[in-house]
């Protein structure tokens, strides 16, 4: 193993171990989406075109280009790791100063496990940057959807593996706009490897996600002891909001995104009205041994979701909303949020930690993460740290 950083050599020799992180990040390369596309729907394939007024390349789909995310998606140049501060990404303009060249390590997996072993990582999960954006682009195209998101998750496994050495898992991506092509997508990265998969939270073209008409896809799930993740991402909901509210178009990037929109429809919104229909749904009641984990996200909505929890109480559910959340979701809170009032809400074995590297509203030292943990105890700060991600995510042997 390469030698540990200064700062991740002191911290880790007083954890006395190295870490499991839930949120890491690669910055996907040209061919990303299209090595693998379908010669019999390479018309559904996105194609580069370069914006008049900047130069910048980007991916269009169709007649849609891809707004929400970044100047330009080569990535030729990206922020600094811990160039911004947590959450600015979305909302400020990049500054030049902070750009430089794409490091290795973004785009290889073994230059990556070099940089892991001098952060003192034992393990990650490993998310796009751009993709995560392109599914509410294209959803009312299935046929398009299916075939982006199954060439995108053929190069994920060419690059970096949906398990690469029980180290860095690459997390494919699934869409339930179909019910039937999203088991078969499931069905083959599992069969590639895959313990853990991302699904957008938000309704699916007008339905909940727990609707019965995924009961097939999340019989699959249960079979496969595989963990659903939902991530950041440019998820469904403001695009269902833009109907109800007349917002027009909102495809537009993601620091431009209205106050209004990202009260009414934002993140925190999306994935707790996710919660809330999971649960009441009774989707645990058909499905009682489901695994869910929402990564970068954040956990300023955790109670609002649990007071709701409280105020309306069980209903017709056979355990009360609360007890069922801390049962099947794990949480990832931001370093700068209150890790201790998540803690007593939910329980230390159900939070993780993620330092969104190498984004540059991430932590450049992961380990820097464990300074936010000063009022727990140091089996706790371990959970935290690596054992409740080792156990959800790691292989299946071990859990």
């Amino acid at each position: 193993m390469e030698a540990m950083t200064a700062v991740a050599e002191s911290r880790v020799s007083e954890l006395g171990y190295r870490l499991f992180d839930a949120d890491n990040h690669y910055y996907e390369p040209p061919d990303a989406f299209l090595r693998h596309m379908s010669p019999r729907i390479a018309h559904k394939a996105p194609r580069w075109v370069e914006v008049p007024e900047t130069g910048a390349r980007r991916l269009v789909f169709g007649d849609r280009m891809n707004r929400f995310l970044g100047a330009d998606h080569t990535f030729s140049a990206v922020g600094r790791p811990g160039g911004l501060q947590q959450g600015q990404a979305g909302v400020a303009t990049q500054e030049k100063s902070n750009l430089e060249p794409a490091r290795p390590e973004y785009r290889n997996r073994d230059a990556r496990l070099a940089v892991m072993d001098r952060q003192g990582l034992a393990a990650t999960l490993l998310f796009p940057t751009l993709a995560v954006s392109v599914e509410s682009l294209i959803a009312d195209d299935v046929e398009a959807t299916y075939a982006n998101l199954h060439a995108f998750n053929q190069w994920l496994d060419d690059d970096w593996g949906f398990n690469y050495l029980d180290r860095i898992y690459g997390v494919p991506l699934l869409s339930l706009l179909d019910p039937f092509l999203a088991v078969e997508e499931l069905e083959f990265v599992v069969s590639r490897g895959a313990t853990v998969v991302h699904l957008r939270p938000g309704p699916v073209a007008g339905r909940s996600p727990a609707d019965r008409i995924y009961d097939r896809f999340w019989a699959a799930v249960a079979a496969a002891d595989v963990t659903v993740v939902f991530h950041a991402s440019d998820d469904s909901y403001r695009y269902e909001m833009a109907k109800v509210w007349g917002w027009g178009n909102i495809n537009v990037p993601a620091r431009k995104i209205p106050p209004i929109q990202r009260v009414i429809a934002g993140l925190d919104r999306s994935i707790h009205d996710t919660i809330v229909s999971l649960v009441y749904s009774k989707l645990f009641e058909r499905f009682p041994t489901l695994r869910l984990a929402v990564i970068e996200l954040g956990c300023a909505w955790v109670p609002d979701l649990v007071g709701n929890f409280e105020r309306f109480g069980q209903g017709d559910l056979a355990e009360h909303p609360v007890e069922t959340f801390k049962k099947h979701f794990w949480v990832t809170p931001f370093e700068d949020e209150d890790i201790t009032g998540l803690a007593a809400l939910i329980g230390v074995d159900r939070i993780m930690f993620g330092s969104d590297f190498p984004h540059t509203d991430g932590l450049a030292e992961p380990v820097s993460y464990a300074e936010a943990l000063t009022g727990f105890e140091q089996d706790e700060v371990r959970k935290i740290m690596h054992d409740n991600a080792r156990g959800l995510f790691g292989p299946r042997a071990t859990r």
